[in-house]
């Protein structure tokens, strides 16, 4: 009996857990294919008029939903921003899979280093680049868009991947150094006697302990990336090179929007993240905890 009791506190709690987790992506998904008159009448049931997705034909075609071809019908409820997001969705896409390969490609030998070895100014260079986040993002504004203007990088994608990189970085080194410090010195020893250099016992040894982590830390800098707002806004220019979020600002400050097309857009652009959560789950976790079991 206790152990049947424990299995339904267990079951209980990770349905809370996925209910507080999943219901605002299915909330989006439902309001984005219910249209208002049936969303916002409660006399009105959804089983008799059925789904619509006739917002989603909006935002990537710009063909304007029926409801709103009739005379008389509030047009205002039809936002243009709305048109903006398949390609802010895409300049994001590729912005936080550039900022997410940066801090693998620079944080994971970083923290290696600092793990591993001992050289002048280890402690204060470490101390500096932890501490770094603590400083208030607007005070970095001005001078950070002074510097990517002096580069000639405003308005373009390329300023935004740098500095989401940078933010990320911190947390990379962080986390992936500490990972390092734990791993057995006896494994780098008998590298050594193999006559394994510093970097291969680094690409045979620690990298693929290490994945799970560097998993972890992808997933969180993509993240970080994909909902940046402040630098996004000041950085992007014109609309062609907007990440999602500046988008999805300028559409949720539009108080007569209508509240389908607005769930459709959230909808669309949650998509990206999770299909990373999956393949990174799926593919790289899943894959080594196998794998151990195995072993």
């Amino acid at each position: 009996m206790a152990r049947r009791g424990s299995r339904l506190s267990t079951a209980l709690i990770a349905g809370l857990i996925l209910l507080f987790t999943g219901g605002p992506v299915l909330l989006a998904f439902y309001g984005s294919v219910v249209p208002d008159r049936i969303l916002l009448d409660p006399n009105i049931s959804i089983l008799d008029h059925g789904l619509s997705f006739e917002t989603y034909r909006y935002v990537f075609t710009g063909e304007l939903p029926a409801s709103y071809l009739l005379e008389g019908a509030n047009r205002s409820m039809i936002s243009d921003a709305a048109r903006q997001v398949p390609q802010s969705l895409w300049n994001s896409t590729r912005i936080a899979l550039a900022a997410m390969a940066l801090n693998i490609l620079l944080g994971a030998p970083a923290a290696y280093v600092f793990a591993r070895y001992a050289f002048p100014g280890k402690k204060a260079s470490f101390m500096f680049i932890i501490l770094s986040p603590l400083v208030p993002t607007t005070a970095l504004v001005v001078p950070i868009y002074m510097l990517m203007q002096s580069l000639g990088l405003i308005g373009s994608i390329y300023g935004i991947i740098l500095v989401h990189t940078a933010q990320a970085l911190p947390f990379t080194v962080l986390i992936l150094s500490v990972f390092f410090r734990k791993i057995p010195a006896e494994l780098f020893e008998a590298a050594v006697l193999d006559r394994c250099t510093g970097l291969q016992g680094f690409l045979r040894i620690a990298l693929p302990l290490a994945l799970p982590s560097i998993g972890a830390t992808g997933l969180f800098a993509f993240m970080l990336s994909y909902s940046e707002y402040i630098f996004s806004l000041v950085l992007s220019g014109e609309a062609r090179s907007r990440p999602v979020s500046v988008v999805m600002a300028a559409l949720a400050r539009n108080t007569d929007v209508s509240w389908s097309l607005l769930n459709t857009s959230i909808f669309i652009a949650i998509i990206p993240s999770l299909v990373l959560v999956v393949l990174v789950w799926r593919f790289v976790v899943e894959g080594l905890l196998a794998g151990s079991v195995k072993g």
